[in-house]
């Protein structure tokens, strides 16, 4: 049988216990895996195949559609064990599991995983970095060329190889390994230094990212992100195709137990939660879905509060996208405003 035969005999409940027994620290939430197991059951072979063979002792090669599409991994033939030591639900389970993080997409776009170019709280950071490790340093090129990083303006940090390599590799190894407590002192000191700018410069960058999502932010609302301890986006698609109400499948991405897709809110922290609903211009939110939408937050979150904006972006045709960005914040909430005056109005 065919990966897409092996989903079509199993409901998605049979698929999540062995994936949670196998994955109990699941990077992603089971939400995003029923978003796949919708596509597979949906989606034409027109592709090459492929065979993903489960072996007797337990083991097999679903490694093989890491990085494959879906278009292609529905084809994939399936073989399972005569001794029945891999069940349907596992092989199925192992299956979605590796195609899942780019299954999906039909191209990928690796420049987006490109490490972004540093700002100038990153650099604040490097070039701090490179003072707690220049007393340490007795090779006097290598020492002249720290320097001369350490006291440049340039937008970004030049080492050459064998500076670079020593830079990187020296800690433990030549950064001084017997210290005095005035110098241990100093180091925790520059150290908490660079850990809190490098965290300016991830908070800095999610408020760019949100900025592009919702548009100019408000003086309070940039406050609460720059405040954060911490962030984290989570992203929920509707996978309908013409099934069911494109809301309600976002309902039930959130609001089914069976997901775990309230892992991320933690009632004992602070939190603050921005969310983003996007639908095509061809297919705009209706005021109906605007209120049910509001509905279903307002379950989602119990008592963390949050904001919803619209936005209207191409590419989705007929379905929905929800993102969550998710603030953990360090104090008090500053969102004191009421449910009902948290909602924005769909515009461009």
């Amino acid at each position: 049988m065919t990966v897409k035969e092996l989903c079509q005999s199993l409901y998605f409940k049979d698929i999540i216990e062995p994936m949670k027994k196998k994955y109990p620290d699941a990077l992603l939430p089971i939400s995003r895996y029923k978003e796949d197991y919708d596509i597979i059951l949906n989606t034409v072979f027109s592709g090459e195949g492929g065979t993903i063979t489960f072996h007797p002792d337990g083991n097999s090669d679903a490694y093989m559609c890491e990085g494959d599409r879906y278009f292609n991994i529905v084809g994939m033939k399936v073989v399972l064990p005569d001794n029945g030591a891999v069940t349907a639900a596992e092989a199925a389970a192992e299956i979605l599991w590796c195609s899942a993080p780019f299954g999906r997409y039909g191209e990928i776009d690796w420049a987006l995983f490109e490490e972004h170019e540093a700002d100038k709280y990153a650099l604040q950071a490097k070039r701090l970095d490179i003072k707690i490790a220049l007393p340490y340093c007795r090779d006097k090129k290598i020492r002249r060329e720290l320097k001369q990083q350490m006291m440049s303006t340039a937008e970004d940090l030049c080492l050459s190889a064998k500076a670079d390599d020593w830079f990187v590799f020296g800690e433990g190894k030549l950064w001084g390994k017997r210290q005095n407590r005035s110098k241990r002192k100093r180091k925790y000191r520059m150290k908490k230094r660079r850990d809190e700018l490098f965290r300016q410069s991830e908070l800095h960058k999610e408020l760019d990212l949100l900025e592009a999502k919702i548009g100019s932010v408000s003086e309070l609302l940039k406050q609460l992100v720059l405040s954060s301890s911490s962030i984290e986006t989570i992203y929920y698609e509707s996978k309908t195709y013409g099934k069911s109400g494109r809301i309600d499948y976002i309902a039930d991405l959130l609001l089914n137990p069976l997901y775990n897709s309230k892992k991320y809110l933690n009632p004992a922290k602070q939190q603050e939660c921005i969310c983003v609903l996007y639908a095509t211009p061809e297919y705009p939110c209706t005021t109906a879905e605007q209120n049910r939408i509001i509905e279903i937050l307002g379950k989602y979150f119990g008592s963390t509060p949050w904001q919803l904006f619209t936005r209207q972006c191409k590419g989705l045709d007929n379905e929905v996208e929800l993102d969550i960005t998710i603030l953990r914040l360090f104090f008090v909430s500053l969102l004191t405003a009421p449910r009902s005056q948290v909602f924005n109005p769909l515009k461009i």
